[in-house]
């Protein structure tokens, strides 16, 4: 999208979330194995919350700023997909 939009000036960039803290996942947030999932393969240990960690990429992406910015992937996952890490070794 980025090549062919790109002519027009327009940008195409992609948000990839992790589990967030919401609504719809609320009872799953509360399972015990999740937890300890969370706490042996997220780097950062935890689940991520819409805001701030989705808006302000988001703020960041529709601003001016972020003009040269375009054909991105944006992973947003606390670090749970980071290429290398045996996610199931050490469950």
């Amino acid at each position: 999208m980025a090549l062919e939009f790109g002519a027009h000036n327009i940008r195409a960039n992609a948000i990839a979330p992790g589990l967030f803290r919401s609504e719809i996942t609320s009872g799953l947030m509360q399972k015990d194995w999740l937890k300890n999932v969370a706490e042996k393969t997220v780097p950062l240990r935890t689940w991520g919350t819409s805001d701030p960690a989705l808006t302000s990429l988001v703020r960041y992406l529709i601003h001016d700023s972020s003009g040269y910015v375009s054909g991105n992937v944006f992973i947003v996952d606390a670090g749970a997909t980071l290429p290398g890490i045996p996610l199931f070794s050490r469950l």
